[in-house]
């Protein structure tokens, strides 16, 4: 696992040390996250705290009046998630 975290947009977060935690989740959220560390090449860290920065990014805009969702069009997006 990296030490830095790092999300473009307003969310801005950026973690530059390391901190452990433990975390409890059903067989289900294990195997989602497992197979998606897989299917994307990542470390199941990886995807879970690009997984945060995600929903950082997603309760800012909301916080802000926007919407969040899936756009059939690139053009319809004011920022685009990348590097999954």
């Amino acid at each position: 696992m990296g030490t830095t975290l790092e999300t473009t947009g307003s969310s801005g977060l950026a973690i530059t040390a390391p901190v452990v935690k433990s975390l409890i989740m059903s067989p289900d959220a294990n195997e989602l996250l497992t197979s998606l560390a897989r299917e994307t090449r990542q470390s199941e860290g990886d995807v879970f705290r690009l997984a945060l920065g995600m929903y950082k990014v997603a309760v800012d805009a909301k916080n802000e009046g926007k919407h969040v969702g899936i756009a059939n069009l690139a053009e319809a997006l004011d920022q685009e998630f990348t590097d999954f």
